[in-house]
């Protein structure tokens, strides 16, 4: 069920029961305007999915909800999946915003699912408004080519990596690679050849390392990854995975076809170290895998 604009508030002059700490009646517009000052106070879309969710009980008792945005790779969920829901596309001039799902166990009744319309008015305005925040902080995190993160984030995220293995008496490993002779594929085949070859390098990284792995550009063909809860060994054999990966690829760009190679070096954290030591074993290994011949894995 589509859900736009110009369905907010047609049908709001419905009478809510006696508030029980009022001698006043709320009205239906009343309650749209509180539940919008409240959607109003925050960008953070899952707050604000929470937030929704939570003010739509009052009235619409649900167990849980879903919102999806596939352009964004967004999942949110709250609460729990039960057997029955009603699902509506978002959207504002004909701009998609996604679709957002409620469950419960019971049916929703034709009074309810009204209820749900009229509510659902209220968060478009907020939720594209927490959609383009979201693009925004990504945008600042991300490399644009390959979408992975920059290295302005990597400081911040290894903080959080290293806290979380210093919790949990876990390993935390670094590896650092590069493309080997990139300058040749870009004097060979172009510069969009070039970037080609960043997007399936990108891709490799992808289907080798965990989800939550981050992976970083540092800058033109150098890439880092944040292997957390992993020591050298295990360290090593993703690193190998990784390279026989990109070995076996092939990049086709305006009919022509070329493969490449990659060179890795990595390292384990050691106790209460800082980023820019580990940072630096590891490009030593990468600097000796370059040095003995590339296409191969170095440890330091």
């Amino acid at each position: 069920m589509a859900i736009s604009t110009e369905q907010i508030v047609t049908t709001l002059k419905r009478k809510k029961p006696m508030d029980r700490n009022s001698n006043k009646t709320i009205t239906s517009a009343q309650i749209l305007t509180g539940l919008i000052s409240k959607l109003q106070k925050t960008l953070v879309l899952e707050d604000l999915l929470a937030v929704f969710s939570k003010e739509l009980n009052k009235e619409v008792k649900h167990n849980g909800f879903l919102f999806e945005q596939n352009e964004m790779s967004l999942y949110v969920s709250g609460g729990v999946s039960k057997s029955h829901s009603c699902e509506y596309s978002l959207s504002i001039d004909k701009i998609e915003l996604g679709k957002i799902t409620f469950m419960r166990k019971s049916r929703f009744t034709e009074s309810e699912l009204t209820v749900i319309e009229s509510r659902i008015g209220a968060l478009l305005y907020p939720l594209r408004n927490a959609l383009l925040y979201r693009q925004a902080i990504q945008s600042a995190h991300t490399d644009p080519l390959t979408g992975v993160l920059n290295r302005s984030t990597l400081l911040n995220v290894f903080q959080k990596e290293t806290a979380l293995t210093k919790r949990h008496h876990s390993s935390l490993s670094l590896l650092m690679l590069d493309i080997d002779f990139f300058k040749k594929v870009n004097d060979s085949y172009g510069h969009a050849a070039g970037d080609e070859a960043l997007k399936t390098l990108t891709n490799c990284m992808h289907e080798t390392v965990r989800e939550s792995d981050p992976i970083f550009r540092l800058g033109g063909e150098e890439f880092a990854i944040l292997l957390n809860d992993t020591d050298i060994d295990g360290a090593k054999l993703l690193a190998e995975r990784l390279r026989h990966a990109v070995e076996t690829s092939s990049i086709t760009h305006e009919k022509q076809q070329f493969n490449m190679t990659v060179s890795i070096g990595l390292t384990e954290l050691k106790e209460n170290e800082a980023l820019d030591c580990i940072m630096q074993r590891a490009d030593n290994a990468l600097y000796s895998a370059k040095e003995s011949g590339r296409n191969k894995v170095v440890t330091s």
